[in-house]
């Protein structure tokens, strides 16, 4: 598929040189447009991206379009949104890979970071890609394995230790355009719209978590928080089987969301103790899993570890909880009543292609709604930082998904 033809790479043929001038700093930057396409110096197209200087200096920049290699795919983002992680590392709160994050801006900045949660349109496929075409929409797990480690050679991608993590030790979304791996491009069903698409990737990881959890036909759930990850533990629990489903949270939006999608007790955490709530309904007894989704950064609305408790305290004997949110700092624990209770604390293993694909037949059949928490959208790239400003404090801003940011 090599120089497969396509508005872009029929653009990209057509390029000329366009010489530069050399400014006192000796740069070169007299650009030359044409469309809505940019030349720079040496004949490199341009596109706009997001690039940091420094945590909390994000700046809107123009910079080499991609190009096509071997075995990659470029895409053209029509729809992104912000996770709270990259909310938290875009200011420098440790979270999942972190001290990556802080390498890449140390050693190279300013450099485009962040971006993982996406729809994209392919534009161009390099040599050996065969199963996408331009014109096809695609998403991203968030990394891609590099297939030659002893873990991918297992089977076991997840695990991989030499992994590209999209927008982080390679450029993400917060662009015009992203070049990846096609290995590491999913192609969703193609009636879901970009709204949806964008979903996908923290959706699949509650598909992951579903997975470890070994959730079994008629079991008891108990769910703490009603954000997005909550909520898709709500429906996608429903869609494995379980019994029952009992959820908590301290929002009215989350609440009525909760009801909406069928919980069968929906309990107000600043009226009722979730815990007693549980407990009596179980009768003493606890549920048999509970999925952890509240826990994080307190300056972000999230619970510290105070979820995470309620939920040890809530699960039966030789229960599992299954730890979805991401939690940070140092987490104190009574050994003596966990060994006691045989709580199994379960982080699940992760998620990766596979999990992004079965979460899209989910959305695309209508057994997951993800639409439905989509309250905030920004349109042109220029808006990317109010996005993450209502990404950051949802609770202000009365949003449920993180805000979208429409690029196309």
């Amino acid at each position: 598929m090599s120089g497969m033809f396509s508005p872009r790479t029929g653009w990209k043929a057509a390029r000329k040189q366009i010489p530069g001038l050399v400014l006192a700093d000796g740069e070169k930057s007299v650009k030359s447009y044409c469309g809505e396409f940019a030349f720079t110096s040496g004949g490199f197209a341009s596109m706009k991206a997001w690039r940091f200087y420094a945590f909390g200096d994000m700046r809107l920049d123009e910079v080499p379009d991609p190009d096509v290699k071997p075995g990659w795919a470029v895409c053209k983002v029509r729809r992104v949104q912000p996770s709270i992680t990259d909310v938290q590392r875009s200011l420098g709160i440790g979270t999942i890979n972190s001290a990556l994050l802080r390498e890449m801006l140390e050693k190279h900045a300013p450099v485009q970071l962040l971006g993982h949660e996406m729809s994209a349109e392919v534009v161009e496929v390099g040599d050996g890609v065969e199963h996408l075409k331009p014109g096809d929409r695609v998403c991203t797990s968030g990394h891609v394995p590099c297939l030659a480690c002893s873990f991918c050679r297992e089977g076991r991608e997840m695990y991989c230790v030499d992994k590209l993590h999209v927008g982080i030790n390679t450029p993400g979304a917060f662009a015009e355009y992203i070049s990846l791996p096609a290995h590491g491009l999913v192609r969703p069903p193609q009636t879901l719209d970009d709204s949806s698409i964008a979903c996908l990737q923290p959706l699949s990881s509650t598909v992951a978590a579903m997975r470890d959890a070994k959730v079994q036909p008629g079991e008891t759930v108990a769910i703490t928080g009603q954000g997005v990850m909550g909520l898709y533990a709500l429906q996608a629990a429903r869609t494995c089987g379980a019994g029952a489903v009992y959820v908590s949270d301290v929002k009215d939006e989350a609440l009525a969301l909760s009801r909406k999608f069928g919980a069968d007790e929906v309990i107000d955490a600043r009226a009722d103790d979730p815990v007693e709530r549980v407990m009596g309904i179980m009768e003493g007894r606890g549920v048999d899993l509970v999925f952890e989704c509240a826990g994080g950064n307190a300056d972000q609305g999230l619970s510290g570890h105070t979820t995470l408790h309620q939920a040890t305290r809530m699960v039966r004997i030789g229960g599992r909880v299954i730890q979805i949110a991401g939690l940070i700092g140092d987490v104190k624990f009574d050994p003596v009543f966990m060994r006691a209770q045989g709580v199994q604390w379960v982080f699940p293993e992760g998620h990766g292609a596979d999990t992004v694909a079965l979460g899209g037949k989910w959305v695309a059949s209508g057994r997951i709604d993800v639409n439905s928490l989509i309250t905030h959208e920004e349109h042109g790239i220029e808006n990317l930082p109010r996005v993450m400003e209502i990404t950051d404090k949802k609770a202000e801003y009365r949003a449920t998904n993180p805000c979208q940011l429409v690029l196309a």
